[in-house]
């Protein structure tokens, strides 16, 4: 959450001429649902398996396509085994203070930390990096989030 895998997503498709997929906002239109009232009513769980289900779906689209995953994805239901057998997964890895700073500043946009002060937000980002940085790590690729550039990812992705 906020290291930027939207706008970057977004850049990247259009410049590879590629579909861009926000799995969040599939999630939503496939339920019908919001991601906040999936938590609200059915709980993490029941989230966790509708994210797996259009996870799949989506992999097995033809054609060229990039996916901004949530930032819990493959943290569950084997989804980081499932992504790295059918496409390559880019961390963009970004500093606390950063993501913080970010965050603070978007939070009346995101259910999850709507309602932090700004020390809960620091310890809620600083809690989720520890919990999902082990599953991050083994990305394909991992950029630096502050000074990443599109052209660069592109030429990384084609290089490799």
């Amino acid at each position: 959450m906020g290291c930027g895998k939207t706008t970057l997503g977004k850049k990247l498709a259009k410049q590879l001429n590629y579909l861009f997929i926000d799995l969040d906002k599939e999630i939503e239109r496939e339920s019908n649902k919001s991601i906040s009232d999936i938590f609200l009513n059915e709980g993490e769980n029941e989230f966790r398996k509708i994210e797996t289900t259009i996870l799949n779906k989506i992999l097995e689209l033809n054609g060229n396509y990039i996916i901004a995953l949530g930032g819990g994805t493959i943290c569950f239901n084997n989804n980081l085994q499932i992504v790295k057998n059918k496409a390559s997964l880019i961390y963009l890895q970004m500093p606390v203070k950063a993501l913080y700073s970010r965050l603070k500043e978007s939070k009346t946009n995101r259910p999850l930390i709507s309602n932090l002060n700004d020390e809960e937000l620091l310890s809620f980002i600083e809690n989720k990096l520890k919990e999902r940085e082990n599953f991050y790590l083994q990305a394909n690729y991992i950029f630096n989030a502050l000074s990443i550039n599109s052209t660069e990812v592109i030429k990384e992705l084609k290089t490799n």
